[in-house]
């Protein structure tokens, strides 16, 4: 991973864009973010791996080419099979949210701090299990919500500040998905952590 990595995607209805970026003084992320391919949908991803620095990069990359490979629109499922795989590892927190382009349809499992919020007519913001993949984690727990055409959803790491409004930043259901994942760590980014943010707005 790039000290500083910015992505997009269009995938038939859903838009994206996702960013990561190390604590300060550090070369290397041991976030992730990052959107995948799936039948049906396409799923987002973000990945806080325990810690800081090289070794916290080296799984969190690790972490990402397994379920780039592995990916599936079964969120619990998925959570479950990257808590055996890295079973003994350091540990992350990760959220896994699949949106269904035909019908907007949206499933998310969450371990450890991990946010996801719809932003839209209406705000919604779904919750995460405590726990550590590849640690201690409980039963995954999938929440889901339904979109609407111009829906924003939002998912981040701790790095970012959990509880901001959408008065705080006018743009975040208007901006390109890319730039909104960037605003939203710049301007809300813990400069003592990692931070990644993903994006994904459902549209005709």
């Amino acid at each position: 991973m790039s000290p500083f990595e910015n992505g997009s995607d269009v995938t038939s209805n859903v838009d994206s864009g996702s960013i990561v970026r190390p604590m300060f003084g550090q070369s290397v992320s041991g976030d992730a973010a990052f959107t995948v391919e799936v039948k049906g949908g396409l799923l987002g991803v973000i990945v806080d791996v325990l810690g800081h620095g090289l070794e916290a990069n080296n799984l969190a990359v690790r972490m990402q080419e397994y379920l780039v490979g592995q990916a599936s629109g079964d969120v619990g499922r998925m959570l479950s099979r990257m808590h055996e795989e890295f079973r003994g590892s350091r540990g992350a927190a990760l959220g896994l949210c699949l949106i269904e382009s035909a019908n907007g349809r949206t499933r998310f499992a969450g371990i450890g701090n991990t946010v996801i919020r719809r932003f839209g007519e209406s705000e919604t913001r779904l919750v995460s299990r405590n726990g550590v993949v590849g640690g201690i984690m409980p039963t995954p727990i999938e929440g889901a919500m339904q979109l609407s055409f111009g829906d924003t959803v939002v998912m981040y790491t701790d790095g970012v500040k959990a509880h901001f409004d959408a008065s705080d930043y006018l743009g975040i259901r208007n901006d390109p998905p890319c730039a909104v994942a960037a605003n939203i760590v710049d301007r809300f980014g813990k400069s003592h952590d990692d931070a990644a943010c993903v994006v994904m707005r459902y549209q005709r």
